[in-house]
């Protein structure tokens, strides 16, 4: 274990890490000349959404994840939303960039990707110790319920889109492993710690 991390984990964290790293190396290309604003837009569209969707659906399913493994996953989920975040961010800023910003709200797709985006903003704005302190507990995680919306929406955007992959599938894992029914009955047969 490094830093508390088990390889499972690292491994998680380093493979969320990969699109954003190639998004920024494209951006910086773009500066220096070496791309094209419309090469950087369309490779950072594709770079962002499906490892996007990938990262947030990790993200979702990290709290089953600690209920069936009795190990937190607090770290992993504030690294996965900091990279989820930069990814939908990039996605967001390719696409008004390529279309304007008036066509955010031009489509049942775009209006899920839009929402999804704008919901999660102050998630992430909100994930940090101070936050908690400032909200209250409470509070706090009654705003983190969002993410209950943020995931509906990205799974709207993707089915609209039709593209439905692995992101996807994770976070209706996600939804899935949620049912209070499902985590008592894995609860009882000792499926849970």
């Amino acid at each position: 274990m490094w830093n508390g991390f088990t390889p499972l984990q690292l491994a998680v964290c380093a493979l969320a890490t990969v699109a954003p790293v190639l998004i920024l190396g494209a951006t910086v290309a773009a500066l220096l000349g070496a791309l094209s604003t419309e090469e950087l837009i369309e490779f950072a569209l594709g770079a962002g959404e499906n490892p996007g969707m990938i990262t947030f659906g990790a993200l979702f399913v990290a709290s089953p994840v600690q209920w069936l493994t009795g190990r937190s996953q607090v770290r992993v989920r504030k690294y996965l939303g900091i990279s989820f975040f930069a990814l939908a961010l990039s996605n967001a800023a390719m696409f008004v960039l390529e279309t304007g910003a008036g066509a955010m709200l031009s489509s049942p797709l775009l209006v899920a990707g839009t929402a999804a985006f704008a919901l999660a903003v102050p998630l992430f704005l909100t994930s940090n110790r101070r936050s908690q302190r400032t909200l209250g507990m409470k509070r706090w995680r009654a705003l983190h319920k969002l993410t209950y919306v943020v995931a509906t929406a990205l799974v709207l955007h993707v089915i609209l889109v039709g593209d439905i992959g692995p992101g996807a599938g994770l976070i209706t894992l996600g939804f899935i492993a949620r049912i209070p029914a499902l985590r008592r009955w894995s609860e009882a047969r000792g499926l849970s710690r």
